[in-house]
Parts: structure tokens; sequence; C-alpha cells
């Protein structure tokens, strides 16, 4: 009797598994590709994320859904966005981080585009704007180059991967390239809320599929897709995360003003009434210098 318990759990098991790895086959088939698995060889594991294990999160009841879309060149990002979407009020607004952005999160300092080699690179941005985080993708800069081109932008692949890949123009206070790179984002989110959902998802189905390293479900990815096609492009904005150039060491960095950054998280990326103060951000406190792209504008349907 004994054994044929045994024989009859082992048999439920090897079911329980091949059911699984059919439904992970399935998924991954659909979608291209898993996630990259970002690991160092050595690597101390930090406190939050001890936290998030124990079910500390920035979790809070909203309509807000809150994306992190990174655009990488080779294993480097060159662009970095939380992109919102508030599906009750019907609005997008975008923080473009520059990846040289300087940050601290419990056991880790250095900027973003050091956090992107970490295995906790979600986690670290949370933790550093005190933001949840709802999904996570990422492309290449050659992918989000032929974006314009797949919805019908009079743009070629070149030009397009030239733009995407410009991710030291902040800290070089390149007002020009910055502007060329909003532009080229302002069109792609005016296309996209021109075509609809079903048409922008035909488009890009093969680069999604392909192309894209997420933790979302395909579901997820068409519900995001969804709230963002009925955004007009009056009610999207692209806002630079407020700071200076700064020089480190031999090189630059982008220094986030904890205060401005507050204030932009406060009033565009936060449900109503909820407020951080700037001490409780992952931003050190610099000496401040002079925003460099106050003449930029956000409004996309200003843009473009």
């Amino acid at each position: 009797m004994k054994n044929l318990k045994k024989a009859g759990l082992a048999f439920t098991l090897m079911i329980s598994c091949l059911c699984s790895a059919a439904v992970t086959v399935l998924f991954l088939t659909y979608v291209g590709r898993t996630a990259r698995i970002r690991v160092e060889n050595q690597y101390t594991e930090p406190d939050y994320v001890r936290y998030i294990g124990q079910g500390y999160a920035f979790d809070t009841v909203s309509d807000k859904t809150n994306l992190l879309l990174t655009v990488t060149d080779g294993d480097l990002p060159v662009r970095v966005h939380i992109m919102t979407v508030d599906t009750d009020k019907n609005t997008l607004d975008i923080l473009d981080i520059p990846p040289d952005s300087f940050i601290i999160a419990d056991g880790f300092t250095g900027t973003v585009r050091e956090a992107y080699s970490t295995p906790v690179y979600r986690e670290i941005i949370s933790r550093a704007l005190c933001l949840n985080i709802d999904g996570c993708m990422s492309l290449d800069n050659e992918s989000a180059g032929g974006v314009g081109k797949l919805l019908g932008l009079n743009i070629s692949y070149e030009k397009g991967k030239r733009i995407a890949s410009g991710g030291f123009a902040y800290s070089k206070g390149d007002e020009d390239s910055v502007f060329e790179y909003h532009e080229y984002l302002a069109k792609i989110l005016d296309k996209i809320y021109g075509l609809g959902p079903a048409e922008t998802f035909t488009k890009l189905m093969n680069l999604i599929a392909n192309r894209f390293d997420t933790d979302m479900t395909v579901e997820k990815m068409l519900n995001a897709l969804s709230g963002l096609c009925e955004v007009k492009p009056k009610k999207m904005n692209i806002r630079i995360a407020r700071g200076c150039p700064a020089k480190f060491g031999d090189g630059l960095i982008w220094c986030l003003d904890p205060v401005l950054v507050a204030e932009q998280l406060n009033e565009y990326f936060r449900v109503k009434d909820t407020v951080y103060l700037p001490e409780a951000l992952g931003i050190p406190k610099t000496a401040a210098g002079g925003y460099p792209f106050g003449d930029l504008k956000e409004k996309v349907s200003d843009i473009i």
C-alpha cells in the first residue's frame, strides 16, 4: 500500500511538472524569450530585497500603471523611462531618467547604468523613487530605432537607432540631442494613439515577440497598450528627471535634485494624496547646479 501511495505521488508530481513545463514552453514560444538574467559573479543581497520578500512594497490602490522601459546598447542602458498610465484620467506621464543618474538604495550606490547590471535593477529603481513598478521591459537600440519605421514614420532604421542611442546627451547637456529623441518618442506615441491597440500590436507583434525582454505576461502587455492608446497626445507628457550634469572622477554623471524629483513624482506619478518627502528618495544631496533643459517642451502635442 505504501509503495502504491509513493508511486501515485510520484506520478502526480510528474504530471504537475509536465503541465508546468508545457505552459512555460507555450509562453516562451509566444513572447520569444525570457528576461535576461543579469547576475554578477559576486553579489551581496541588499536589505531591500529582504524587505520585498517580507511583503514590503510601494503598492497603493490606484488607477495608475507604472512601467519601467529600458533601451540598451549592448549590455548598457541608453534610455530609461518610467511610463505611468492613469486609466481614470486618461493621461500618460513619462519620466525620462538619464542613465548616468546617481542613486542609492540600501546596499547599492552608483548610477542607473550600473544598477542595470545587477539582478535587482527593477527593485533598485523602485526603491530609489519610492514608486511601485508594475512591469519591466527592455529592448535594444536597434529595435527601438525600428519602432518608428514599423509604425509608418518617415524615418530610416539607421537614423532611428542613432537617435535612440544618445543616452550620454543628458550628462553632456546636449539639448539638441535630447530634443531629437523626445521628438522621435512623441511621434511614436502620437502614431500609437492614431492606430489604436489592435493595429499597433499587429505592426509590432514580431518585434515584441522576439526582441523584448519582459517580466510581463502577454495579457498585461495588451492591457498596458490598450490603456496607452486611450490617451490623447495633448494628455501625454515627457518629463526629464530634474537635475544637472556634474563631473565625477574622469567622467560625467547626472545629479538628480531630490526636491525637484520628489515634486515631479508626487504631482504626476503617484496617486492622489500619496506623498514622499525628498529625504525618502534614494537620491543623495549634492551641490545644486543649473538644469540645462528648461526650454524643452513636455507635452507631446507641443513637441510634435
